[in-house]
């Protein structure tokens, strides 16, 4: 039978496959980094963009200018009103001295007059 079972079948010899030799990709020669031309629009934005810059610096010396001088007039004015209520302090001062009563007691003694209690009233606010 084992040789029976040969006879039908054919030997299977394996088959040596030679080997595929690698395929070899053509070289690409790389170039160094090149400039690529920029389009009209690029350049048109560009422009717009280093104008709007410009503009905004322009408005930026503007209004810092504004600020500082505002600054000025404001300290000017704070200085007047400081100046204003100092004289008003002393004004005030100067006339309580000229209204005290010792002082008006001692005018009328000068000149004469005399001091009645029952015709005095004080009066407070």
């Amino acid at each position: 039978m084992d040789s029976t079972v040969r006879s039908l079948q054919p030997e299977l010899t394996p088959e040596i496959v030679p080997q595929a030799q690698p395929l070899e990709l053509p070289k690409v020669a790389v170039r160094g980094k090149e400039k690529v031309a920029l389009s009209k629009f690029e350049k048109l934005m560009f422009g717009v963009v280093a104008c709007a810059t410009v503009a905004l610096m322009m408005m930026l010396v503007h209004t810092t200018i504004n600020v500082s001088s505002s600054q000025r007039q404001l300290q000017d004015v704070q200085s007047k009103i400081t100046k204003v209520e100092t004289t008003n302090v002393d004004l005030q001062q100067e006339v309580g001295e000229l209204t005290s009563s010792d002082r008006l007691a001692t005018y009328a003694k000068e000149n004469g007059l005399t001091f009645n209690d029952a015709n005095v009233r004080n009066v407070t606010q």
